[in-house]
């Protein structure tokens, strides 16, 4: 999204929310990476000390937004309204899902509800690497943002800014297809029945 800058002080009126140390957030990710945690850095900028740590981390509330968010755009790119959709096992069998938890409180901006119309966006929250570096200074450079998920509006989503990055921890859970193993029934297998998903192979 290429948005102009609003001025600073557009910025008053958004407040601070506190993530509470032991929240629990949802990542899928590529089983074949040794971390959920990682830090993207958008329109290929750099991060360092003096910055400010402007590597973002996408989570999500639960494991269905985080399904969504993973699959779901890429959909709305390539497909008409009530497309068919398929993964396959291999696909799913790819990506783990990672439990990443808060070890102590975090201040973060919080972009639901009133929020985003006072800036007049919406869910297609701008977070490249120069609205990052907007949100950081214009609102006591919070340590993320909470914010709606575009595809599914009741989640939430939680991008963090890298300068916390001590401040997770991270569970891996497993793989998408197999997960929980306890289960004959794997959790995928209920997001892809209710988002409209076929499995293959």
């Amino acid at each position: 999204m290429s948005l102009p800058l609003p001025p600073k002080q557009q910025a008053r009126g958004l407040h601070l929310r506190a993530i509470a140390a032991g929240s629990q957030w949802f990542r899928i990710h590529q089983c074949r990476h040794a971390t959920a945690l990682h830090w993207g850095r958008h329109d290929q900028g750099r991060w360092n000390a003096a910055d400010g740590g402007f590597g973002v981390l996408y989570l999500a509330n639960t494991l269905e937004i985080a399904f969504a968010e993973t699959y779901g755009h890429q959909v709305m790119d390539s497909h008409l309204p009530a497309g068919l959709k398929f993964l396959s096992r291999l696909e799913l069998e790819e990506r783990c899902i990672s439990r990443i938890t808060a070890t102590r409180d975090l201040q973060v901006l919080d972009l639901r509800g009133p929020a985003l119309t006072r800036l007049n966006l919406d869910a297609r929250l701008p977070v490249s690497q120069a609205w990052s570096r907007w949100w950081h200074d214009a609102v006591e450079r919070p340590d993320g943002l909470l914010y709606p998920s575009r595809l599914l509006p009741r989640g939430t989503n939680l991008a963090l800014y890298e300068h916390c990055r001590d401040a997770w921890e991270e569970e891996l859970l497993g793989d998408l297809m197999h997960w929980p193993a306890a289960s004959a029934e794997p959790a995928v297998l209920e997001i892809l029945d209710t988002h409209g998903w076929g499995l293959v192979g």
